[in-house]
């Protein structure tokens, strides 16, 4: 027997309760049987039925973090290509430096995609291949188109770019429109699409061809709300442009981030504070979601070519900075991500530790203080009764119209929530269940497909009982979720007539 075949034996004898469980037991093994190296993880998951020992599989599946927030992430990178406005200072990619606008062409996805020369069809397929091998579900994914200002390419490269993703994910090649359609019934469902773009690049047509592509979220460079340091970094946008942007992707129900620069040239510690209580204080704002990247003097970017007096934040500065935020961030909003994964050596200045989160939390920490943002909210891999739920309810103002987060939460702990928008429409921009993801059809232990997400369901359509109709922003893998639930595909969202 192999060396991986011995260890999972042992396993299966045992029944391990804790990763560490089956680390002890690996050593356990190679001391009696001598062997000269440990398997991986990876080699023992080669060995498994995952269907037949699903409680193995998890503890045995590779950064189980990835696929933690209930669905496995999957970016594909598009090819270099220029920004429509030129460069701002603070950018070191784009087809000068042989990589995609605002990358710099080393960081993990932008390998990736080099080395698969921007194919989406291959890049799908490898990712897809690596997640099966560490043990990681695939049958929900989430695209997440990357590589800058994916609206400005031409549409027909984006529709094929988005048909070769498709391709790999239905097991065949289709018309995009076509594509999405199949989807539901794909062994590979893409329940969720982000598409990165500039505010100034969010026109009318621009947000319903998104939509019509089966994007359910959108993340758009925003930088600061400070139009004089803006127009100094020919960043070439306003902040009106933001409130415009921001106004016509949640009126079409997409979901929004807001990509943050936190010092900036022009900006500091209270300006860039400043910034982030008018987020939340004023309608025309109010993001789903915030990606924090300190400004950093990058290799390749005009700012670091010629910084004058310019030096970035530090990570005590940054963090510290990023737990005031904590502090104010309103608990329907969620903290996607703090810091660029960009390698250490592009970086001449600026937050040099790649765990700044981690720093940030240790500050509010010894400020006696906690976070309520959804990340630091959800579920991840904590096992709780779906019974102990209560349901909770927020209703704000954003951009002209009546927001609700509705949400299931046991304790501390966010284990379901619902975004429904009420303007000229009734519309569900988002329905989650938290958690480790979980195989349709599969209940598992945890709370997914657990019921939650249809009660959620139920109780939208009470909130929009003044409408003759709800629709649902859906992911294209989810239509036959909202089929059951009495909905159907009109004019790319899932629609319900209401009594």
């Amino acid at each position: 027997m192999s060396a991986a075949s011995l260890v999972v034996k042992r396993l299966l004898e045992k029944k391990p309760k804790t990763r560490q469980d089956i680390q002890l037991i690996k050593l356990e093994v190679a001391r009696e049987e001598k062997f000269d190296a440990i398997p991986p993880n990876n080699q023992l998951l080669a060995e498994i039925d995952a269907k037949e020992e699903p409680e193995l599989a998890k503890l045995l599946r590779v950064k189980p973090m990835r696929t933690s927030a209930g669905v496995t992430p999957v970016a594909i990178m598009t090819s270099p290509a220029p920004c429509p406005h030129g460069t701002c200072t603070f950018c070191p990619g784009g087809p000068k430096n042989d990589s995609p606008q605002s990358y710099t062409g080393h960081e993990p996805a932008a390998r990736r995609g080099k080395r698969h020369n921007y194919n989406s069809k291959s890049q799908v397929e490898s990712r897809l291949e690596q997640y099966t091998r560490n043990g990681h579900p695939t049958d929900k994914i989430e695209i997440i188109v990357m590589g800058g200002t994916f609206t400005s390419r031409a549409p027909d490269y984006q529709d094929e770019f988005l048909k070769g993703a498709f391709s790999t994910l239905n097991g065949k090649e289709l018309p995009l429109e076509e594509a999405l359609q199949v989807n539901g019934d794909a062994k590979h469902k893409c329940v969720a699409l982000t598409i990165e773009t500039r505010p100034t690049e969010c026109t009318p047509w621009s947000v319903f061809q998104m939509r019509k592509q089966g994007a359910t979220r959108v993340e758009i460079g925003v930088q600061c709300l400070d139009d004089e340091v803006h127009g100094k970094l020919n960043r070439k946008q306003l902040v009106e442009d933001v409130v415009k942007a921001t106004k016509l992707l949640k009126e079409a129900g997409l979901k929004v981030v807001y990509h943050l620069m936190p010092g900036l040239p022009g900006m500091n510690p209270e300006k860039d504070l400043r910034d982030f209580k008018r987020l939340f204080e004023e309608e025309e704002f109010q993001p789903d979601m915030l990606k924090l990247y300190p400004t950093l003097l990058v290799k390749g970017s005009a700012l670091a070519r010629d910084p004058g007096d310019f030096v970035p934040y530090d990570t005590e500065t940054a963090a510290s900075l990023i737990a005031d935020l904590k502090e104010i961030v309103p608990p329907y909003v969620r903290i996607q991500r703090i810091q660029r994964d960009i390698p250490k050596p592009q970086i001449i200045a600026g937050v040099m530790n790649s765990n700044l989160r981690q720093y940030a939390r240790r500050e509010l920490k010894a400020r006696g203080k906690k976070c309520n943002c959804i990340n630091c909210r959800e579920l991840w891999r904590a096992q709780i009764d779906p019974s102990t739920a209560e349901l909770k309810e927020i209703k704000y103002r954003s951009s002209g119209g009546d927001e609700y987060f509705l949400s299931f939460e046991s304790g501390t702990k966010l284990l379901g929530y619902l975004r429904l928008r009420l303007d000229e429409n009734a519309t569900v921009r988002e329905l989650k269940v938290t958690g480790q993801a979980a195989n349709i059809g599969k209940t598992g232990t945890g709370v997914q497909h657990m019921g939650l997400g249809s009660k959620l369901m139920k109780i939208a359509e009470e909130k929009a009982a003044a409408y003759s109709k709800i629709r649902v922003t859906h992911g294209p893998g989810t239509r036959l979720y909202y089929e059951k639930l009495g909905y159907e595909l009109q004019d790319y969202y899932m629609v319900k007539d209401l009594p």
